[in-house]
């Protein structure tokens, strides 16, 4: 069954400093380009939506038509929020289960991408997810007050799968923010699948991590 998917770029890049990381060139492409092409590469893929910032849909159409020209794709204004920013792709999307997946993110791969959808079907969601390794501790003013166990730790990724309108329900429940769209589900008390991510799956939030996703980059190229 054909699988939409909403890519959302619609952030303000605050951490990364000055220039915009979804258009920041990684490996000889603008960073946003590696996740439209991976999500070409998906068998069975309907409709793309990529949500921009206000006033970028021209730019990030230009993007989309660059990166990703064989699928049907469609860009959207985002808003305030990430919330607000899905709300906007989900609601242009039209399948009854929909890939979403952070632009920020451009080390996606396909076969994670058509993994997360298959686990998703026939359950509320499915999300890409990898264990934690560190020991977590949860602290309140300064102190410690917790210490979760961490073999029952994961640390979410996207893709995260859900049924669209699903997670339009569970909107509308609350205005409030959610960090991601499994929370989002589960006001409704739906609870996703998790598909063991990658590592390499990371988000690029600070120059570094751009620096790091091109050496990740380059390894893989030389591994083929």
């Amino acid at each position: 069954m054909p699988t939409d998917a909403v890519i959302v770029a619609a952030g303000a890049s605050t951490r990364f400093g000055s220039a915009d990381k979804l258009t920041a060139d990684l490996a000889g492409r603008p960073l946003i380009a590696w996740s439209l092409a991976a999500f070409e590469a998906v068998r069975g893929l309907g409709c793309l939506v990529v949500v921009a910032a206000p006033g970028r849909e021209a730019e990030f159409e230009e993007l989309a038509r660059t990166w990703c020209p064989r699928v049907c794709f469609r860009v959207v204004a985002g808003g305030a929020r990430r919330r607000d920013s899905v709300e906007a792709g989900l609601r242009t999307c039209s399948s009854r289960y929909v890939a979403i997946h952070d632009g920020a993110r451009p080390l996606v791969t396909p076969a994670l991408i058509e993994r997360t959808i298959e686990a998703a079907q026939g359950l509320p969601g499915a999300i890409a997810a990898v264990p934690v390794t560190d020991t977590i501790k949860e602290v309140r003013g300064g102190r410690i007050v917790g210490h979760p166990d961490r073999s029952l730790l994961w640390a979410a990724q996207t893709p995260q799968v859900v049924l669209r309108q699903a997670w339009l329900d569970a909107a509308a429940m609350s205005d409030n923010d959610e960090t991601d769209d499994a929370a989002m589900l589960s006001r409704l008390g739906l609870e996703c699948a998790v598909v063991e991510g990658s590592y390499d799956n990371l988000k690029v939030t600070r120059p570094l991590d751009l620096d790091l996703a091109a050496r990740l980059l380059a390894a893989r190229e030389a591994a083929r």
